[in-house]
């Protein structure tokens, strides 16, 4: 019998992807361009592991396909996942394996899908290494240590069966209001552009792809506001918010996400500008864009119809959606001549040679045996770091290191004996004893006998 094309391993990636463009149905297509599953959704616990859910089955079957899926290995408060029903390293890796397992031998054309996770400072599921945030990272101004941090972090996340990690990097502290200012390596375009080159190339050593976010400017928004307009010009725009982005595609990143904010009076996500004249024609990037979570969906006050707004983002260049409801429409879109098909297939064309390239086809299951040998500890590499971002502004009357004559320490901040507070935003839950706190590590450097006390000083919120 002869082996299609698409499936020939020898074959070029553009004959590839032309031959199972070739094979396609309209819904088929549809269906690689849909991130809509949350990835915890898809498994739930039964006995001593883990199995596929009927909601997983009944997304696959609306399409007969699943183009990418989000989050399989989250654990953190916002998904509900812990260590009671949640994916350990060896859990992860076996329903990773079933999920493609599912999608090659359940679906018509047998294609895998890719499997997205969260990676922001070290791999966001259970027992995953945590690194510093991007603030301790930039305040290193040491993007060797970095890449080699992010590669041992990558190795983890790939050990799991995933492909792609979602990395916040190109946004920018300009307003110490914004919530999310951790996620930024620093105010200053050019460091920030050197720490997402070392970002991405760490994460190519462990074979794994990244999505850089957000894109564009969204560290500029007005009031602070996560999904606020910006009052950016073209010019500081270009010199400072873009300088990372340019970087980290220059270096190869397989993907952008289109950020929540507004640029020139239109969301990232619909700003044809952005994601198709700068990004496409002006830096010739021919990887995926991504959607932020639900971003296409918020277009609906725009165009007052899911419809339409599915076809907004894809005409701009949006082409893999995030939790979104309007792309699972886009096939109504083409039907009604909001967007043409071959426009639907230049976006399927990218999704599916980043399968091709990621090697899918040919090796969808994680791979056998213990993380890629020769990558650095992160564990180690991230000790490092924090250690390495610490900066001492004043150091007068011989404060440090700590005299053993000291007899009483205050130890003062809502943060300081918290261990959730102090490792960031974006953590998976952590195993009892895993971390110290700043109020645990003094009282264990001091002599015995000195008193330590502790006040909060004010609360995190109200």
């Amino acid at each position: 019998m002869t082996v299609p094309r698409y499936r020939d391993p020898a074959a070029p990636v553009p004959d590839r992807v032309r031959d199972l463009l070739g094979r396609m149905t309209l819904a088929e297509k549809v269906g690689q361009l849909n991130q809509r599953m949350y990835g915890w959704d898809a498994y739930e616990r039964a006995g001593d592991g883990h199995r596929l859910t009927e909601a997983f089955r009944s997304e696959v079957a609306a399409f007969d396909g699943m183009g990418a899926l989000y989050g399989l290995q989250r654990a953190d408060a916002w998904s509900g996942v812990g260590f009671a029903d949640g994916l350990d390293a060896t859990d992860g890796a076996r329903t990773a394996a079933a999920v493609q397992r599912y999608l090659v031998d359940r679906t018509r054309l047998g294609i895998p899908a890719l499997l997205v996770e969260e990676m922001p400072h070290g791999h966001q599921a259970l027992d995953g290494t945590v690194l510093p945030v991007n603030l301790a990272v930039g305040a290193t101004w040491d993007p060797d240590l970095y890449a080699d941090a992010v590669a041992g972090a990558a190795a983890e996340l790939r050990a799991r069966g995933a492909h792609i990690a979602l990395v916040s990097a190109l946004d920018l502290v300009r307003d110490p209001r914004w919530g999310r200012s951790e996620e930024c390596f620093a105010e200053d375009p050019y460091l920030a552009a050197r720490m997402t080159e070392a970002l991405v190339e760490g994460a190519q050593r462990a074979g794994v792809a990244v999505v850089l976010k957000h894109f564009a400017g969204q560290g500029a928004t007005i009031g602070g506001r996560n999904s606020a307009a910006t009052e950016l010009g073209v010019r500081e725009l270009h010199e400072v918010h873009l300088a990372a982005a340019r970087a980290g595609v220059a270096a190869g990143a397989a993907g952008v996400m289109a950020a929540y904010n507004e640029f020139d009076g239109l969301p990232c996500v619909a700003n044809r500008y952005l994601l198709t004249d700068l990004l496409r024609a002006e830096w010739g990037f021919e990887g995926v864009v991504m959607a932020d979570g639900t971003a296409v969906d918020r277009l609906v006050r725009l165009t007052g119809d899911p419809v339409a707004a599915g076809a907004l983002a894809l005409d701009a260049g949006c082409d893999l959606s995030l939790w979104d409801d309007s792309f699972t429409r886009l096939g109504e879109a083409v039907e009604r001549g909001l967007v043409s098909e071959p426009a639907l297939d230049t976006a399927v064309a990218r999704v599916l040679t980043l399968k091709f390239r990621l090697g899918l086809f040919e090796e969808p299951l994680p791979p056998a045996g213990p993380k890629a040998v020769g990558l650095p500890d992160p564990a180690e590499l991230g000790e490092r770091i924090a250690r390495a971002s610490v900066t001492l502004l004043s150091h007068e009357g011989g404060v440090l290191p700590l005299s053993r004559a000291v007899r009483r320490i205050a130890v003062l901040g809502p943060n300081a004996d918290s261990l959730a507070q102090q490792i960031g935003d974006y953590t998976a839950p952590q195993r009892p004893g895993a971390g110290v706190t700043v109020l645990e590590g003094v009282r264990a450097a001091v002599r015995p006998g000195t008193e330590v006390v502790h006040g909060r000083g004010c609360g995190l919120v109200g």
